[in-house]
């Protein structure tokens, strides 16, 4: 009785589970989705510290161009170390 059941239903069954199944994805998408926007933007600020980092770092202690200090000196002088 199951089997014959299963067999005269068998295409409105398996649409029925393909449904659910978009649709588990699509709750699981949008989900993922704003989680990593809440991530993103907790990172907002480490991001423009580190690129006001990179700048300074970039422009310590050159001279006509030319590294005259190496990185560790610069992180130092960059983060409130030095003159």
């Amino acid at each position: 009785m199951l089997k014959e059941l299963f067999d005269s239903n068998k295409f409105l069954i398996c649409a029925g589970l393909s449904t659910f199944s978009l649709i588990f994805s699509t709750i699981s998408i949008i989900s993922i989705s704003k989680s990593t926007k809440e991530v993103s933007k907790a990172l907002e600020p480490i991001s423009i510290w580190a690129d006001s980092q990179n700048e300074c770092i970039t422009k310590t202690f050159r001279i006509n161009g030319k590294n005259t200090q190496g990185i560790p000196s610069k992180v130092w002088s960059c983060n409130g170390g030095g003159e």
